[in-house]
């Protein structure tokens, strides 16, 4: 709940906010009957997105075979993609009530479709970073600027429904990437996994320029150029310092510089956000307390998952020697727990406090962690099955009742800031997952292959102890002398995995304890709901 100082402190941007929305179109195009094909064509954008997040999980093998990648190149390749969306998403939910959202999501569509059209013909992982990069461009466009349309589309009465249809295909996208992309894999060279997006793509753009409507917000001061700039480069040089960690060395001037640099920008994008009358991100949000420890519990979450999930797919194919698609439907166990988890927050978020079930689902994912690293070189499916059984039912039961507790913690003229702030720190909490885990398990895995690859020559050396899929290919040009690497390889890659997952683990125990006691142990009133004589100025929100 917002307290005194605070509401005073957001007036302004109340007072805008209102202005805007006051020009949504009215029952004209609220009973249009095109408005449901109109969602169905924000799911096809959004479903996509979603696809592309984890459709590359499957192909690593191929791309380490195809392209020469290294275990770099592979955290690259996922967070281009996911450190642009992360960093554009708010500035162009701005842009959004400028240009016009019909128009601008047009133009995302096209930069998505075109960008992956460039990503399936490289033949280098430099341009496949640039093409993932520009597909993440695309993604921040489309993703907040479909969410915006849904205003524009639907009356107040018919919102909710029709955020819960569009949070739908959000989700969906995520179990399909993983299964297509395998699917795609088995049949095509591994450009094809880019190339589905094309025809999907195209539909949508048809679609949209006869379903939609054109709509622009009114803006009457100026858009935040200093604060895009610094929370961009922040995150670009902080990312870019971990992701080399592996290579130049975590107590490197490289390594150091670049991350107390990037530190540095993103203090100052704070400093930025709290100072100036239009900030790009209200930070004055995280002075209420609950909504601080929910945002901070999404972001760690997904650098959990996603982490996770970048070491997942390697072991599946490389150590356990699955097949693309066999790899895609073994990772489905995550990703329906995920639902799993999500359908019983639903029923105890209005019950409970979030404190109870938050905690409980960061311990449930600490655990799913810690009993991943039970997994050997030759663990059965239904070991591996339970793992993630138990991690996704606690991610779910986390994201789920952190997202209620944050957006019931500020005012509904204040949500769908809300929501864009707390979408994009969970994307920077996947680009700092795959960045920092990623390079914990590269650092233990080319320590541990040093005395394995001794005798080797230097090329072949080098590529063995980047990644277990090059150590593969090397021991496999060796012949029947390469199966001592290989099952070195293999090895090192599971006890360095565990090293990383160890670390996981021990991240989330700390944010438990952080959220046991920041969270309020009884349900939280709705902002709007709540009577003025429980407004307080320490900026804890009122509960039931």
């Amino acid at each position: 709940m917002w307290g005194r100082c605070d509401r005073d402190l957001i007036r302004d941007s109340l007072v805008s906010k209102l202005k805007k929305e006051s020009t949504v179109p009215g029952p004209a195009v609220w009973s249009s009957p095109k408005r449901w094909w109109a969602l169905g064509v924000l799911v096809i954008c959004v479903l996509v997105n979603g696809l592309d997040a984890t459709i590359l999980y499957v192909a690593m093998p191929q791309l380490v075979e195809s392209l020469g990648a290294t275990n770099s190149d592979l955290q690259w390749f996922h967070n281009a993609y996911l450190l642009v969306f992360a960093s554009l998403m708010l500035p162009f939910g701005v842009f959004a009530d400028r240009i016009g959202r019909k128009r601008l999501l047009m133009v995302g569509l096209a930069v998505f479709g075109l960008a992956s059209a460039y990503a399936m013909s490289v033949d280098s992982p430099g341009e496949l970073i640039l093409g993932r990069a520009l597909m993440g461009l695309g993604a921040a466009i489309v993703t907040p600027v479909s969410l915006a349309m849904l205003p524009v589309l639907f009356a107040p009465k018919e919102r909710a429904r029709a955020l819960a249809i569009w949070s739908a295909g959000v989700a969906l996208g995520l179990p399909i990437g993983p299964l297509a992309g395998g699917w795609l894999l088995e049949h095509f060279w591994w450009g094809s996994v880019f190339l589905i997006n094309i025809p999907i793509l195209l539909v949508a753009i048809v679609a949209g320029l006869v379903l939609f409507p054109e709509h622009k917000g009114q803006r009457e001061h100026a858009f935040d150029w200093q604060g895009a700039v610094l929370s961009v480069l922040g995150l670009a040089s902080l990312t870019f310092a971990l992701t080399r960690a592996p290579e130049e060395g975590w107590l490197s001037t490289e390594t150091l510089g670049g991350s107390a640099a990037g530190l540095a920008l993103l203090g100052l994008f704070v400093l930025r956000e709290r100072t100036t009358a239009y900030p790009l991100l209200d930070v004055l949000a995280f002075r209420v307390r609950h909504f601080g420890a929910s945002v901070v519990a999404l972001l760690f979450v997904h650098f959990a998952m996603t982490g996770f999930l970048f070491m997942l797919s390697p072991y599946l194919q490389a150590v356990l020697g699955n097949s693309s698609f066999g790899t895609g439907v073994r990772m489905l166990p995550v990703v329906l727990a995920v639902m799993v988890g999500a359908g019983a927050a639903e029923r105890l978020a209005p019950r409970v406090g979030p404190r109870g079930p938050v905690t409980a689902g960061l311990l449930l994912m600490a655990g799913g962690l810690l009993l991943f690293t039970t997994t050997t070189v030759d663990s059965g499916d239904t070991q591996v099955a339970l793992c993630q059984l138990m991690l996704g039912i606690g991610i779910g039961l986390t994201l789920a009742i952190a997202m209620h507790t944050a957006l019931s913690t500020v005012p509904d003229e204040k949500s769908g800031e809300a929501s864009g702030s707390t979408s994009a720190f969970r994307q920077v909490g996947g680009v700092i997952g795959v960045a920092v885990l990623g390079s914990v398990l590269g650092t233990a895995y080319r320590d541990d292959m040093k005395s394995a690859t001794r005798g080797l020559p230097e090329q072949a050396a080098e590529a063995a102890g980047d990644t277990v899929g090059a150590a593969l290919r090397v021991a496999q040009q060796l012949g029947p002398q390469g199966e001592g690497l290989a099952a070195a390889a293999r090895q090192a890659y599971v006890d360095s995995m565990d090293l990383a997952l160890i670390g996981g683990a021990v991240v989330l125990f700390a944010l438990a304890a952080v959220v046991f006691a920041w969270m309020p142990s009884k349900a939280v009133v709705h902002a709007t709901e709540a009577p003025a004589d429980e407004l307080s100025t320490s900026g804890a929100g009122p509960v039931r």
